[in-house]
């Protein structure tokens, strides 16, 4: 695989503060300081200043603005995440996502455009070192010369001897049909 398991954000139990149930709906935008595990559904915004943890059972319906957000479950709006997006197996985005740093597993689904903050020093160097080499240019086509007589008679190969139509000549005096080959 790409990617290694230490690129995925780790979050301890202890530091969740917030837990939304399986069997709780909340309508409306969930605003925490610390971070949230929804097994539920939350029908609004989530806005976290830690992690957003959405488990399996799990669903979003709105935009979420996070420092870190783990997707296992279903999440249909746009992500603004600080740091680092993970989207495990069972994870589904349906929105935009605008992060640093993103993890997609392979069997998870994402539809929408994400867009990649990356550090602005690194991406000046980049724009420059593409701006300072010339673009490649197609090799211009080459006309061919104009036609001459000399050209044209270099051109066709020269025959020794051709055979043409073989003509009968209109008998003489009751003479036998004679019969001529002509030659070039």
């Amino acid at each position: 695989m790409f990617f290694r398991d230490d690129n995925k954000v780790r979050v301890s139990q202890t530091s969740i503060s917030t837990f939304i149930g399986s069997d709780t709906k909340i309508e409306g935008t969930l605003i925490t300081s610390s971070s949230v595990r929804i097994d539920g559904t939350v029908v609004g915004g989530v806005c976290a200043e830690g992690t957003v943890v959405l488990s399996q059972s799990g669903q979003i319906q709105g935009n979420v603005i996070a420092d870190n957000i783990i997707v296992a479950g279903v999440v249909d709006g746009n992500l603004t995440i600080n740091d680092k997006t993970n989207i495990e197996p069972t994870g589904e985005v349906y929105g935009d996502i605008n992060t640093s740093k993103i993890l997609i597993d392979e069997q998870s689904v994402f539809q929408g455009n994400c867009n990649m903050n990356v550090d602005r020093s690194k991406a000046r160097k980049g724009r420059l070192r593409l701006k300072e080499t010339e673009p490649i240019k197609a090799p211009e086509k080459q006309e061919k010369p104009a036609k001459t007589e000399k050209t044209e008679k270099s051109e066709k190969p020269e025959k020794t001897e051709t055979v043409q139509d073989t003509k009968e000549k209109k008998p003489e005096n009751n003479e036998p049909v004679k019969k001529e080959r002509t030659t070039k």
